[in-house]
């Protein structure tokens, strides 16, 4: 792949980034740095670490990863000092061009260092770092702020906003992302961008016959006859899924000619409380929670999945797990919330469900159950809206224009 002529110095800015963790923004920032330094691009990744056994620098798919000790990243005054032994480090070997910031704290703490000040920058918006922390500790969007946690809350604000007003250009996942944030910065920006995530075509693409879903199904010890459906996603609260365990339990009491199997693969925080409330609402027997599944493992779920579920009840930016079940021939039924509503438009109303609650996410699924040949033939227009929109291959050389106009 050919890049531009004029080649660059980035540095990446995340917390954590794949492969160390999995997550949507960290996936994103991984996709997008292997594929600048395809183009030519020379890119030199700050992150922290989430486990010391993985090593302080290391080169992966041509990108530089400089991680910090999770030790070193438990406190901002010890972080802070970390990324700026980091930042001088990579100065060494030449000047830096770029700033790419991902990561809101880690991003503030190196654009203190004074050698990055005149450094032009690029700020992609992947969600309110304010609106996950508030959500992480009080469950919900609209419940009352504990004076603690409003002073907490309002120094996450005031490094957030810092990152904007140096940034040359601000990168949004969706034109939900950048209405949000018109919302939330009340200061004159900077250039705004909305560039969608992207998503592998080639890694992740429809089955080309029955027998290659039955055969994967086998492979994956998942039954050939019932309709599968799939949810992918980090166990964390704002993803909704102990409400989709909870519409497992209607359909199952309400509609109990209804069968389906239904597969959560990812870790988190919540696994505990969801494997307590699988035995709450009965569905054990068609709800299973494999855990975190290997990347090339992945797309296979997807391939032999007869419907993605995303049961989000707060701030989707994007979703790339939306894209890649769309690239692989899958219809996804999601809730009306954040970008899901623009993405899934494009394909059929029908998709939405009209709320987030247990008894909303139960009718929509059993729409699909009670008349699964309407949403198959949805199938190829997933592919083509994927195809054509959310190829990493357009998505990155975008994101690299915008890199050229903020040096210009």
């Amino acid at each position: 792949m050919n890049g531009p002529e004029k080649n660059l110095k980035i540095l990446s800015l995340q917390y954590h980034c794949y492969p160390d963790e999995v997550g949507g923004a960290w996936g994103l920032t991984y996709q997008v740095n292997k594929r600048l330094v395809a183009r030519d691009q020379q890119v030199h990744l700050i992150t922290c670490k989430p486990s010391e056994s993985l090593p302080n620098d290391e080169e992966i798919d041509g990108v530089f990863f400089h991680r910090i000790s999770v030790k070193d990243s438990k406190s901002v005054i010890s972080l802070w000092k970390a990324v700026r032994r980091k930042v001088n480090h990579i100065l060494k070997s030449g000047k830096i061009d770029l700033v790419h910031i991902h990561n809101p704290l880690v991003g503030f703490l190196a654009i203190m260092h004074p050698q990055l000040w005149r450094v032009p920058k690029v700020c992609h918006f992947h969600s309110s770092w304010y609106d996950e922390e508030k959500i992480n500790q009080l469950g919900t969007e609209n419940s009352e702020i504990p004076w603690r946690l409003q002073i907490q809350l309002q120094l996450i604000r005031l490094m957030e906003w810092a990152g904007y007003a140096v940034s040359r250009s601000i990168l949004f996942l969706s034109e939900y992302s950048k209405d949000r944030f018109l919302k939330y910065y009340p200061f004159t920006p900077p250039k705004l961008c909305v560039i969608p995530g992207g998503v592998d075509i080639e890694e992740f693409k429809p089955p080309t016959s029955v027998e290659e879903v039955n055969s994967i199904r086998e492979k994956l010890k998942l039954s050939a006859e019932t309709p599968l459906l799939l949810t992918v996603r980090r166990l964390e609260q704002r993803m909704g899924l102990e409400n989709l365990i909870r519409a497992a339990g209607i359909l199952h009491r309400q509609s109990p000619d209804l069968k389906f199997q239904m597969v959560f693969t990812g870790k988190g925080s919540l696994k505990d409380r969801m494997e307590q409330l699988i035995l709450e609402q009965g569905v054990s027997h068609c709800v299973q929670l494999v855990g975190l599944v290997p990347r090339e493992t992945l797309p296979l779920y997807f391939r032999c999945a007869d419907l993605f579920v995303l049961p989000t009840i707060a701030i989707e930016g994007f979703g790339l797990v939306t894209a890649e079940a769309m690239a692989s021939g899958l219809p996804v039924m999601g809730t009306p919330v954040g970008a899901t509503v623009e993405i899934l438009r494009q394909v059929d109303e029908r998709l939405l469900f009209n709320d987030t609650s247990p008894g909303a996410l139960a009718e929509g699924i059993e729409t699909f159950l009670r008349d699964p040949e309407t949403f198959k033939e949805m199938r190829s227009k997933c592919r083509g809206i994927a195809e054509d929109q959310y190829s990493w291959e357009m998505v990155v050389k975008k994101i690299e224009q915008e890199f050229l106009k903020a040096l210009a």
